[in-house]
């Protein structure tokens, strides 16, 4: 296990659930981090702060270039460096899924807003972040993608926005494998299963067989920060440990 003394992580969608937890499991680790937050509702992670010194929420619209390099921009005042970058945000489509064809036709404009935060804000932050993480001693890089990306896997109908946004995720994701792992970047693809959400009061709104956010997000810590004796191939892992395929 990675000590966090010394280093730097930015987690994106900290707001609430899975992505706070992460926050919290890193910063119970002694790490400095940066959470990204979007949600004016929730304040969550002003608790969370409050608690942990070493937690600086942040504004951060990941389908906005100026906030990411605002954020950028104040990570390296900060801390002068980043070790680990969690690309966490996603946007789930909606109360509408898109369906073809019927009284819910997929929305076009939502589709394009699903790509810039689901599949082109993972590449883009990496993009931005590259000189804080060159800096970086651990250069690792987290991406939360989902088992519906999987072209051998999908089996569903519907829910089209949100599927081919994280299949376009992992194909990116390949991308920037083949281009840093060569650099001595090593790469998380994690897959958290469907989750409780978490409201702003802090309760969840529960569904059957849906995973405790607080577990999966211990899963993605030990595994974002246990080193893998395979780090030259890329894998997507489950809240199991699971390798699936994708």
């Amino acid at each position: 296990m990675i000590e966090g003394s010394g280093k730097t992580a930015l987690v994106t969608g900290a707001d609430r659930g899975f992505g706070l937890f992460i926050v919290r499991g890193l910063a119970q680790r002694g790490w400095c981090v940066f959470a990204g937050r979007v949600l004016k509702e929730y304040d969550h992670l002003d608790k969370l702060a409050s608690e942990y010194p070493n937690v600086h929420p942040v504004w951060l619209d990941v389908s906005r270039v100026e906030d990411i390099e605002k954020a950028r921009d104040e990570i390296e005042i900060t801390a002068g460096r980043l070790d680990l970058l969690v690309s966490n945000a996603a946007h789930m489509g909606g109360p509408a899924p898109s369906t073809l064809g019927g009284e819910d036709p997929i929305d076009y404009s939502a589709l394009e807003q699903d790509f810039m935060i689901n599949s082109m804000a993972g590449i883009l932050l990496v993009d931005r972040m590259l000189p804080l993480l060159e800096k970086g001693e651990m250069k690792r890089l987290h991406f939360t993608s989902s088992e519906i990306s999987s072209l051998r896997l999908m089996t569903r109908t519907g829910s089209v926005r949100y599927a081919m946004t994280k299949t376009a995720l992992n194909l990116g994701v390949r991308m920037l494998f083949n281009e840093l792992r060569p650099k001595g970047y090593t790469f998380r693809l994690y897959q958290p299963g469907g989750m409780n959400q978490v409201l702003p009061d802090g309760s969840y709104r529960r569904t059957t067989k849906a995973v405790d956010p607080v577990e999966s997000a211990a899963s993605a810590v030990e595994q974002m920060l246990t080193d893998r004796i395979d780090e030259d191939r890329l894998a997507l892992v489950d809240y199991h440990g699971r390798e699936l395929s994708f």
